[in-house]
């Protein structure tokens, strides 16, 4: 073989490796640790269209949600004024919609358990995506999800708690730096 045929042989063999680490490609390995960073990130909350802290005056019509926080000793009134307390700081955050306001109550992690499918990957909006199929439970729910009064104010507690695993199916996009939640990447 001459010097010409080695080399093209050595590059053919490289570009068959190379392929093998397309970035376009994801196994479910990847897919999984993914879905985890978003889910560790983002925890699964509910919302109350009140901003803390918060006059008792304007809370009229948000007693029923109002009073079940208190109890779980997230909100504490003092004087005329709800406002956090050390535990709410923890669980309670601005509402992700700006325009509409209030705060979001976080109770709980999404936990990825298996992927069940991953489909081909395909170009939409000038960017590479794929949608993920897998398996959850929830984890890390705090210990007041469970009170009564908690589920009936927040129907989307309740509704959680219920069923703390689940089959879910979402889009992951092709970054320069990898693979990431279609959420993280707008």
């Amino acid at each position: 073989m001459t010097g010409v045929g080695k080399i093209s042989v050595c590059l053919m063999a490289l570009f068959i490796l190379s392929a093998c680490d397309d970035k376009q490609t994801l196994d479910d390995r990847h897919a999984k640790q993914t879905l985890q960073y978003y889910y560790d990130a983002h925890p699964i909350c509910t919302s109350i269209a009140a901003e803390f802290p918060l006059e008792s005056t304007s809370v009229l019509y948000q007693k029923v949600q109002v009073d079940p926080l208190i109890k779980a000793g997230l909100i504490a009134l003092t004087g005329t004024r709800y406002t956090l307390t050390t535990a709410g700081e923890g669980v309670l955050h601005r509402g992700a919609d700006k325009f509409l306001g209030g705060t979001d109550i976080c109770f709980a992690k999404r936990s990825v358990q298996k992927i069940t499918v991953i489909t081909v990957p395909a170009a939409a909006a000038g960017v590479m995506t794929v949608k993920v199929s897998y398996d959850y439970v929830l984890k890390e729910v705090v210990p007041w999800a469970n009170e009564p009064a908690i589920a009936s104010a927040f129907p989307q507690v309740a509704a959680a708690r219920g069923k703390p695993e689940g089959q879910a199916t979402d889009v992951l996009v092709q970054t320069t730096n990898g693979w990431r939640h279609e959420r993280d990447v707008r």
